[in-house]
């Protein structure tokens, strides 16, 4: 072989190294990751002053910013409290920051909450002769415009002055729920859609039964768990509601008690029709245990449990606690729902009554659900769980009742170093 044929194939083999490096590129190895934080916004509702006082207490384990709306917010801090504020609070701090408001009245009190505002929202199992009233404050710089849909057991409702709602920067519409807006004897859902900005929304109920604070579930899903149904006597109604007009949901009800699941007899499957409203009792069904309802739906539908007896609250369908939330130590009972198939843990750090740090931990079997008791020592209790899928709710019974979700603004992002720009040197 002379120097010319093995200068040919040298030049071949460079060459179809050169195309194998271009359509089969080498991996390269993975760049470093930096911790990207999730900042959390959160708005914190007041009571009427006329009627009873307003307690907001707000903990984080990291240091966060407080103020009453369109007020300066208070220096940087990891727990405060505001007494008979005149206007909601707005809380900025890391995605574990949490709080809660309190109203208090001569003989009962109403605690929800604080909760992030949403561009939509639903809450079902309303009664319009019950008090009804939703309070939307507008937290935001800019403008909000809204639109309130209504579902009941024969259709979408349609009342007038529901659409296009103007809710200004730092102002709050009240909408009453009631017989002079729509007419019906049976259970309603009230559905908020924002088309421009976004809202804090609650539902407000001072009835006959009993006074609450209720937030929405934010998004329709296929897959939901009401968690923090408490034991007790009363009724146990579940309200489900389909916004397609045109599709059947049909959602499968399994009820997770402390020892497993269970499905309600005869009410394994319910059909709910398009933009429609079905409400089933599930009193007899739950036997006065404490429990949590999972449903799955072959369309993406709404839910609400309503427990009424010497009190009265509402439990819409809520996404999972997913990470770490800071509250302050409220007493009463936590409740934690596993629809998954594997167990899970949630975890409790608190101090006790001598200032000393204790942890408690919660193991949660498969499709089932549990409680432990709720610190009321101490300066604030961190709540934790590293599974997806676990609902949290925290239960007060005293001097009314009231159901908290309990969720985190979730964990933090990991994001790729970006890389130095050439021409910076």
């Amino acid at each position: 072989m002379n120097r010319r044929t093995l200068f040919i194939i040298a030049v071949a083999c460079v060459a179809i190294a050169m195309v194998g490096s271009v359509l089969l590129p080498l991996p390269r190895p993975a760049g470093p990751q930096i911790s990207l934080p999730v900042l959390r916004v959160l708005a914190c509702p007041t009571g009427d002053s006329n009627l009873g006082k307003t307690t907001v207490t707000v903990t984080d384990q990291e240091n966060f910013t407080a103020g009453e709306l369109n007020a300066l917010p208070s220096d940087p801090t990891t727990q405060t409290s505001f007494q008979d504020p005149d206007k909601v609070v707005v809380v900025r701090g890391s995605a574990s920051v949490g709080g809660v408001s309190s109203f208090a009245q001569t003989d009962t009190g109403m605690v929800a909450p604080c909760s992030a505002p949403i561009t939509t929202g639903s809450w079902n199992g309303v009664m319009t002769s019950e008090g009804a009233t939703l309070v939307m404050t507008n937290i935001d710089a800019t403008a909000a415009v809204v639109d309130v849909s209504i579902y009941g057991q024969t259709g979408q409702l349609t009342p007038a002055g529901l659409r296009d709602i103007p809710v200004a920067s730092g102002a709050t519409q009240a909408l009453p729920i009631d017989e002079d807006l729509v007419t019906s004897d049976t259970p309603i859902t009230v559905q908020v859609r924002a088309s421009k900005g976004r809202v804090l929304a609650l539902l407000r109920i001072m009835g006959t039964d009993g006074d609450d604070w209720q937030v929405p579930q934010p998004s329709t899903d296929t897959d939901l768990t009401i968690a923090g149904i408490p034991a007790g006597d009363g009724l146990r109604t579940l309200s489900v509601t389909n916004t397609d007009p045109s599709s059947k949901a049909e959602v499968t009800v399994q009820i997770l008690g402390t020892t497993g699941p269970f499905a309600p007899l005869g009410m394994e499957t319910i059909e709910v029709p398009p933009s429609r409203v079905s409400t089933v009792d599930l009193t007899q069904a739950l036997g006065g245990q404490a429990a949590a309802v999972h449903l799955v739906s072959n369309q993406p539908v709404t839910a609400t449990v309503v427990v009424s007896g010497p009190d009265v609250a509402g439990i819409s369908a809520q996404p999972p606690l997913s990470g770490t939330v800071v509250l302050p130590p409220l007493g009463g009972t936590l409740w934690a729902a596993n629809p998954g198939t594997d167990p899970a843990t949630v975890s409790l750090r608190f101090e006790d009554a001598n200032g000393a740090a204790q942890t408690s931990d919660l193991t949660i079997p498969p499709q089932a659900n549990a409680s432990v008791d709720f610190p009321s020592t101490g300066t604030s209790v961190t709540v934790s769980t590293d599974s997806p899928v676990v609902r949290s709710s925290l239960v007060l019974t005293d001097p009314g009742w009231s159901i908290l979700p309990v969720i985190s603004g979730g964990g933090d992002t990991l994001v790729d170093v970006p890389p130095l720009a050439p021409g910076l040197g």
